[in-house]
């Protein structure tokens, strides 16, 4: 059984911030699939890293490519779902999407030696069909011939068609109507037509019909297309020849992303990299990376919070050296970065990472691997936690469940199933269910280095009860089971049993202590209204103008800063039914330029008060540094001109002081 190993400690060369301190835990996933986590201090911040590392040349591993609900243009579909219902053992996110819209992705889609959509100038991973795994650009080209007409054939599952005639298979899922774009319905002609292979000879079944559902294969012919011959005709017979570099038939399953992060061992500049001007901000990222002996990894970096603050592309190419790649490659990041993986005891896979946006994002495709190993007899008992590491004299409550070789689940005892009561000194633990046996190592922490205490209800309302949890960890970042060992006060109000609190009429300074450490928080008790001013001046006034080409117009103003941590944003917009676009753009700690929409579309004249919630990954101190117009945020450009006012600018705080 091959297991591929996974470096115990991160050394990430230049431009990777020095690592001071670092925890790492690494368990079995199934044959060739190890899965691991490390917590590292570094002059930066600190950073929670996830790898999932897989071994290709492991007979039982097999990898596939999952399209959002099987359907190009879905409402998206995320990483851990498409992990459930396809049976997979591990997976990553991928491709950059039309996120918001048809949810599409961007770049090659091959499944199963299908192509699904065909490919841009950005970098994929491919999965060749002798099993071997490359990061690299992959060409398109194809062309329509009927009689004595040849047409170039521009794109696969793309629409609507860009230049010349574009092929939809069902795979796409419903193209929206368009006027300007003829549409062929074809039929295979060949018998031995393979339905990987769109190359062959199809015959024309209907011509010029309304788009609606795909049935079977499709053509689209644009206005560039129709100029270049007459359509043909229904019951004429039509030659499709598509063609890849490197030939389709070598390619097993590719998705996009990017930019290129390594190759040959050192950072590379990828001349393609998707918005370049973000190569030196603070991210969370996912990405995939190839080792010397052909391992591939599946990585991602958490970021956007106090646990782990990201990093940037170069950064992340150094970590990517830093666990041995020869070459790697960044997926779609932000928060669609998520990797899954099914935990040893548990039936399918689950997110391993900690998605920025507070849940998991619905996503476009990812790269997913699974495991074909029969199921076999009982072979070992999981305790969760594997390790139980915690203060003297306190009670830990563990999970059991039988596994076999392979990893599959055969029977669970669910959450808290067995007790293991922790004494003064570290020791081993014998747990047994059935024939299954398991050897827990206790480990004895007698001071913490760091207590965090927090309320599992954020801005509770005066008088509601609030639980409170605390995390213990020790000099090696490990987190600690605390026990009934921690000692609750406030300086208003009283905590009940189990860290129970009554939320009093103002904020309270809550305070932790155990295992010689100390933890203090503020509670912010309910919310209230601040007003913001913009200037000297009771209004803004923002002139547009997209008659000429323009697509953005911006309110003169200064940073504004918001305070505490603002959970909504208000301000009062003189519209002008002119259509366009309304944005506001707010700078966060980490210098993170997040643009959250105003209005789709002024579709309304006068002054209306507009209110947007404000996300929980922004990370406060928050700066509103813009407020601006664009073209379009709706189906169509406006190509307006005219003026837009704010006044009565306001945002709801968390807590009444």
């Amino acid at each position: 059984m091959m297991i591929p190993p996974l470096p115990e400690s991160l050394a990430p060369p230049a431009p990777f911030p020095i690592v001071t301190a670092q925890s790492f835990d690494s368990e079995f996933v199934a044959p060739g699939v190890r899965r691991g986590s490390y917590r590292v201090q570094t002059t930066d911040g600190p950073l929670v890293v996830t790898v999932v590392a897989i071994d290709p040349h492991e007979p039982t591993v097999r990898f596939s490519t999952v399209v959002a609900n099987d359907r190009l243009v879905s409402p998206g579909e995320t990483v851990s779902s498409m992990a459930r219902r396809t049976g997979a053992v591990a997976g990553v996110n991928a491709d950059y999407f039309d996120i918001g819209q048809t949810n599409q992705p961007l770049n090659l889609v091959v499944r199963d030696g299908a192509l699904l959509r065909t490919p841009s100038k950005r970098v994929v991973l491919d999965v060749h069909a002798d099993r071997s795994i490359a990061f690299e650009n992959v060409s398109f080209s194809g062309t329509v011939t009927y009689g004595s007409t040849t047409i170039p054939l521009t794109g696969v599952n793309e629409w609507p068609p860009q230049g010349g005639a574009t092929v939809l298979t069902p795979a796409y899922g419903v193209p929206k109507p368009n006027p300007d774009v003829s549409i062929v319905q074809l039929v295979p002609v060949d018998e031995a037509h393979v339905a990987t292979d769109l190359s062959g000879t199809y015959r024309v079944a209907a011509a010029r019909f309304g788009a609606g559902n795909v049935a079977g294969v499709v053509l689209g012919f644009g206005p560039a297309a129709r100029a270049l011959g007459a359509l043909p005709n229904e019951g004429d017979t039509l030659h499709l020849d598509v063609a890849t570099n490197p030939a389709l038939p070598a390619i097993a399953n590719a998705v996009g992303g990017g930019p290129l992060l390594v190759a040959a061992g050192a950072p590379a500049v990828d001349p393609n990299a998707p918005a370049p001007e973000e190569r030196d901000r603070r991210f969370p990222v996912s990405g995939a990376a190839l080792t010397a002996t052909g391992e591939l990894l599946l990585v991602a970096v958490d970021g956007r919070s106090a646990s782990s603050v990201g990093v940037t592309r170069p950064q992340f190419a150094a970590l990517m050296v830093g666990l041995g790649a020869t070459s790697a490659m960044a997926f779609d990041s932000g928060g669609s970065a998520t990797v899954v993986a099914r935990v040893l005891g548990e039936n399918a896979a689950s997110v391993l990472n900690t998605p920025s946006d507070g849940e998991e994002r619905a996503v476009a495709d990812g790269l997913f691997v699974y495991s074909d190993a029969p199921v076999g007899p009982p072979a070992r008992l999981v305790v969760r936690p594997a390790r139980v590491v915690a203060l003297p004299d306190t009670v830990v409550a563990v999970s059991l469940a039988v596994v076999d070789a392979a990893g599959h689940l055969l029977a669970s005892r669910g959450p808290a199933s067995a007790i293991v009561r922790v004494a003064k000194t570290s020791r081993i633990a014998t747990l047994r269910s059935g024939s299954t046996v398991a050897a827990v190592p206790i480990d004895v922490v007698t001071h913490l280095a760091r207590l965090e205490i927090a309320p599992a209800v954020r801005d509770p309302d005066p008088g509601a009860l609030v639980t409170f949890v605390a995390r213990g960890f020790d000099a090696r970042g490990r987190l600690v089971a605390l026990g009934d060992r921690v000692r609750w006060s406030s300086d208003r109000g009283r905590f009940g049993p189990a860290a129970s609190y009554v939320a009093p009429a103002r904020n309270a300074r809550i305070v932790a202590t155990a295992g010689g450490a100390r933890a203090e928080a503020t509670l912010l008790v309910g919310r209230h209204r601040s007003a913001l001013a913009f200037s000297d001046r009771p209004s803004l006034s923002l002139a547009y103008d997209f008659t000429s080409g323009a697509r953005a117009a911006y309110a003169p103003m200064n940073d504004v800063p918001l305070p505490g941590e603002p959970q909504s944003f208000t301000v009062e917009i003189e519209g002008d039914r002119s259509g366009v676009g309304v944005r506001a753009a707010f700078v966060n700690v980490l210098g993170e330029r997040r643009a959250l929409t105003l209005a789709r579309a002024v579709d309304w004249s006068g002054w209306r008060a507009v209110t947007i919630p404000l996300p929980d990954d922004l990370n406060p101190p928050v700066h509103l540094v813009s407020l601006y117009a664009v073209d379009t945020l709706a189906n169509a450009p406006s190509h307006a001109a005219g003026t837009l006012a704010f006044r009565n600018a306001s945002t709801i705080v968390a807590g009444t002081p």
